[in-house]
């Protein structure tokens, strides 16, 4: 079962009201140590944005690293027990066994681990909806009719580099597909993937396959590895402790200035916690979610605009519970009883899952609609009430929530006929322009393969700083 939580690779939006100040890009409008001259300004602290700033440090290169919560590392998420000190992973959990993930896990010295599939529980099957415990359900495994499609579409596999025109097929719904190609229950499996967030029964073929790929697949099959101490945040904390000194926490992009030709590099106003700074750089790197809200700061220019517009992000989120009264070792999975492939009814949890550390789980909630806090957990309660009674005949357990994550905008996509318009086509065509980069979530999901795009992607952007 996939429970690669590849959201890993977005980052919160970095941004805030536009700053004040007739001369906001003139040096001479700030004090000496509020300039900041580095050859990149990354915008974003997630899985790409954090990798991108160890490897430029590698290279001797400078950088400032602008991220507006307190912490770096995006969608890896954990927490631990004050008092017990184990640790709880509710993000990303699994990572593909390659060397881009063990040299830069190495890099950190920060231990890795073989996945145990034992260690998401024993799954149990429910339709929370409906409220009844579904019985004889299977989830099912990817087989070769699945993989033979796959094989169609090489251009999927590290990122969507789509030919032109777009393959029809790849615009189908993913039950289209099944139907069209005849496909078994190893195409419906791909349904129950818990990180698959909004309705997934109108995803997109394009998406699935690029979602659920070689390297999903290597995952499934035992080549996922993990921390081995259950926390996927050491990597960055780790990673801050090294940078600290070029990122600027809880702080917020309020205005951009950039060239249109390298050597006019770009200007960046950065509101931070002792005040706005400017950041002089030869060159942008955007390692967030370029949703065209999270973007207006930027200096958009009108094809950027068109472009970014048609961005859009899903709602997902996901917590910490203690004291729930259900049996540790046992997974609890939403599935819809009588729907089609038995697809979980929205909004709703997704599944609870039981963690190293023993008495709390994890849950993961999907809904087509933003949520607040409150009414994700009130949900959730609920839905753990009713699971205490079916397992103890009693609800007389109060669940503690403990800990909680908006994951959205989650599983960045755009329109069916923008797709077949050329939109991956222009996206990737904006690569460089104005001296602008853009790395994470928006061409692969999973982290491991941010990290091998990010790589991949450094030396050109190395070399536009140094034209």
């Amino acid at each position: 079962m996939k429970i690669t939580l590849a959201l890993a690779a977005g980052a919160a939006s970095v941004l805030a009201s536009p700053a004040t100040g007739r001369n906001q890009f003139s040096e001479s409008s700030y004090s000496a140590e509020d300039v900041i001259k580095r050859d990149f300004a990354i915008i974003g602290g997630g899985a790409a944005g954090t990798y991108a700033a160890i490897s430029l440090a590698d290279k001797n290169k400078t950088f400032t690293l602008v991220e507006i919560t307190n912490r770096l590392g995006g969608h890896a998420r954990t927490f631990t027990d004050p008092a017990r000190g184990v640790n709880v992973d509710f993000g990303v959990q699994l990572y593909l066994d390659t060397p881009v993930v063990r040299d830069f896990f190495n890099r950190l010295d920060t231990p890795l681990a073989n996945f145990n599939p034992a260690y998401f529980g024993n799954p149990n099957y429910f339709d929370f909806t409906k409220q009844i415990r579904v019985n004889n359900y299977s989830q099912g495994t990817l087989g070769t009719d699945y993989v033979a499609q796959l094989d169609r579409y090489p251009y999927l596999e590290n990122g969507i580099d789509l030919p032109n025109p777009v393959p029809a097929d790849l615009l189908l719904t993913w039950p289209e597909y099944i139907e069209k190609y005849n496909l078994g229950d190893s195409a419906e499996s791909i349904f129950a993937t818990p990180a698959n967030p909004g309705d997934v029964l109108q995803d997109l073929a394009l998406y699935m396959f690029n979602d659920l790929n070689h390297v999903m697949l290597q995952e499934d099959q035992g080549a996922a590895i993990l921390n081995a101490n259950y926390d996927n945040s050491e990597l960055y904390v780790k990673a801050l402790a090294e940078i600290r000194d070029n990122v600027l926490l809880k702080s917020s992009v309020t205005a951009t200035k950039r060239g249109t030709d390298a050597k006019s590099g770009v200007k960046v106003v950065v509101n931070t916690p002792t005040g706005n700074k400017l950041i002089v750089a030869k060159q942008l790197i955007l390692a967030m979610p370029p949703l065209l809200n999270n973007t207006k700061q930027f200096d958009l220019d009108a094809q950027e605009q068109k472009i970014l517009a048609q961005i859009n992000g899903k709602y997902y989120y996901g917590g910490v519970v203690n004291n729930t009264g259900l049996e540790n070792g046992n997974g609890y999975i939403n599935v819809g009883a009588n729907t089609p492939y038995h697809v979980a009814s929205l909004p709703g949890v997704v599944q609870f899952t039981p963690s190293s550390a023993p008495g709390y789980f994890f849950y993961w909630y999907n809904t087509l609609q933003a949520q607040t806090k409150s009414q994700v957990e009130s949900a959730t309660r609920d839905t753990i009430k009713w699971l205490q009674n079916q397992i103890n005949g009693t609800s007389a357990v109060e669940p503690e929530f403990v800990d909680f994550e908006d994951f959205s905008p989650f599983h960045l996509e755009a329109s069916k006929s923008d797709i077949a318009n050329g939109f991956y086509r222009k996206m990737n065509g904006l690569q460089g322009h104005r001296n602008t980069w853009y790395i994470g979530s928006l061409f692969v999901v999973g982290t491991s393969q941010v990290w091998n795009n990010t790589k991949n992607m450094l030396p050109e952007i190395i070399a536009a700083a140094q034209l």
